[in-house]
């Protein structure tokens, strides 16, 4: 945890400063995207063998890994056309349909990550679109950052105001300028998973450390 800031300026006996508090912390909660993508000859093929392999999945979420149907969540849901394009004639031939579904999956459980991803590639996901670390304590380490954010913008302001000959009083003025949390993320961990990957070792994600940051600008009197 650590606090840092830019300077201030000093005018008719206000001093103006602005403070940052800044800290890190470990997350609580998961996004993870993934889904499955199928190809068939026809539109309805492609529909009705998505959905068989989509159920496959719901198995895994629901019965394996007791989640809430609240965290499952359908973001994309399509079936579109493949073209062959021909040179000769300049014309478009359909060749097939692809179907894609993809959710997005909120888990808490951080530590079996991995292992979800693995159940899923093996219930018939070949879409991996990323996993999104972040945390559901915003509040609270919001006013955490806050403090730090003030604490900064007065020692600045001590300072500032000693380099001048002059001390301290109480602010007259505090706006906050920013704040919020910058997530993790672990973008495109495979589009399309081999068989041999999913038969091999398991799958490790790093969870890594949330920053979250807020910005103040505070007033002074001097004296």
């Amino acid at each position: 945890v650590y606090a840092a800031g830019e300077a201030g300026e000093v005018q008719k006996g206000i001093i103006t400063v602005s403070g940052q508090g800044e800290l890190q912390a470990a997350p609580d909660v998961a996004y993870v995207n993934v889904g499955v993508e199928t190809r068939a000859a026809t539109a309805k093929e492609a529909q009705a063998s998505n959905a068989t392999k989509f159920a496959a999945l719901q198995t895994v979420l629901f019965e394996k890994s007791k989640l809430a149907e609240k965290d499952v969540k359908t973001t994309n849901f399509n079936v579109q056309p493949q073209y062959t394009y021909n040179e000769k004639d300049g014309t478009n031939k359909v060749t097939g349909y692809v179907a894609t579904h993809s959710i997005q999956i909120t888990t808490r459980d951080l530590i079996n990550i991995g292992q979800l991803l693995d159940n899923l590639s093996a219930a018939g996901a070949n879409r991996m679109d990323g996993v999104q670390f972040d945390t559901e304590k915003q509040d609270q380490y919001e006013l955490q950052a806050l403090e730090k954010a003030m604490a900064n913008a007065k020692a600045k302001a001590e300072t500032l105001a000693k380099a001048a000959g002059k001390q301290l009083k109480a602010a007259v003025n505090i706006s906050q300028s920013s704040s919020g949390s910058i997530p993790v993320y672990n973008k495109g961990l495979m589009s399309a998973v081999p068989q041999a990957a999913a038969d091999s070792a398991s799958t490790t994600i790093q969870t890594g450390e949330i920053t979250l940051s807020a910005n103040v600008q505070v007033s002074y009197e001097m004296e």
